[in-house]
Formats: structure tokens, sequence, C-alpha cells
């Protein structure tokens, strides 16, 4: 796979919103707020309106349109967004990725499907692969801190097949992203079904983990 050919977030994620963003304020200095208005629409109906690069761009529009009122209520919403999202930034921890596990295994079918990965980069920047990871997690998704430097990101509605294309675009995303920080060690399982346990999911997640380390391989399945 050519890195380069990978996009550097896919449909859904909130790397994309921020991309669609960006686009949308490119065509807005192009002289073509309609068509970013149609992009943002788009955006919307995928992601919803809280979101804060969303009302900045929606300001940037309604400002274009000379409709200051509108700019400026977008606006403060865009700040108290910003503000939100910086007192939430904090990762979920271990355990309370535990406890998600056995409440959506409580409020779920038993033919759920969910996958998680474990990863590591042992020369990772500081920030630098939860930043990537944010980027590319849907709503649904559940980013985690495990033990020692590793992540862990839980996917809702993901099968074992899935899940692994999954890591494939999180390596090609980091070999964009950070090309000189090593590669990704990921550790990846699937939900069992009704006999298995949060834990398991866990347990199984880490040690492929650790086998990728130890094998220098870009993932392992547990």
């Amino acid at each position: 796979m050519n890195p380069d050919k990978v996009l550097r977030s896919s449909p859904g994620t909130l790397g994309d919103l921020e991309q669609g963003c960006a686009d949308a304020r490119r065509l807005i200095a192009d002289g073509q707020p309609d068509a970013a208005r149609s992009r943002l629409d788009e955006l919307r109906k995928t992601h919803g309106d809280e979101h804060a690069p969303l009302q900045e761009a929606l300001s940037a529009i309604a400002e274009a349109h000379g409709d200051l009122a509108a700019a400026l209520a977008h606006y403060k919403r865009f700040h108290a967004l910003a503000i939100q999202a910086g007192v939430s930034s904090p990762l979920a921890s271990r355990d309370q990725l535990l406890a998600r596990l056995v409440e959506r295994q409580q409020q779920h079918a038993p033919d759920m499907t969910w996958c998680l990965v474990a990863l590591a980069a042992a020369r990772a920047p500081a920030g630098a692969l939860p930043h990537m990871l944010r980027q590319q997690c849907r709503a649904q998704d559940v980013l985690a801190l495990g033990q020692g430097e590793a992540m862990l990101m839980l996917l809702h509605d993901v099968d074992l097949p899935t899940g692994r294309k999954v890591c494939e675009r999180f390596r090609a995303v980091w070999m964009q992203q950070q090309p000189t920080a090593g590669p990704l060690s990921m550790g990846l399982t699937a939900w069992r079904g009704p006999g298995d346990t949060g834990s398991g999911l866990l347990g199984r997640a880490e040690g492929a983990l650790a086998r990728s380390q130890r094998e220098g391989a870009p993932f392992r399945t547990g």
C-alpha cells in the first residue's frame, strides 16, 4: 500500500469533518460561498452541528453573505464548542474503557460486533498517536489510554475483517504523518459472542500488541 494514496481521513471520521471544513473555507476564499454551503450541509448530515470547525466555517459563510448577526451567533457557538472540546480532551482510562465494555455488553444484543485495537509506537512524539487516532475515530468509537505508552480504540459495529482494514488505515496514516517516528505496533481482536467478556477482549488485544512488538510485525490478532 502506498501511503501517499491513502486519504488522511475516511468518511464519517472527525478528520473527515476537519478536512471538509477546510475545503469549505477555501471555497469561501475563492468566492464560492454557495458551493461551500453545500459542502457544509453534507458534513452536517453526517456529523451533526455540534462541532467547533463546522460552526467556524458557518460563521465565515454568513459573513461572506453579509449576515453579520448569523456570523456572530455561529462564532459564539464555535468558541463555546472549542472550549468544551478542550475541557473534554483527556482520554478515557483503561478501567473506564473496561466499564464501557461491560455497559455495552448489558445494553446490546448477543450478536453485537466490536473490535478492540491496542496500539503503540516506540519513538512517537508526545501526543502524536492520540492526535492521529482522534482524527480517525467516529463518534461511537472509544479512545483510551492503555498500559504504558499504548493506546486502545474500541470500534463499534466492526467485525474482524473490517478491523484489519482499519489497522491498515491507521498504519498508512501514521506513516504519512510521522514518517520518522517508526512503525505502529498493533494488536487486534473481535468480540466472540455471548460467552466473551470485556476483560477477555482487553487481554487478547494487549496480548496481540505484545506479540506485534516482540516480532516486529505491523499487527497481530488475538
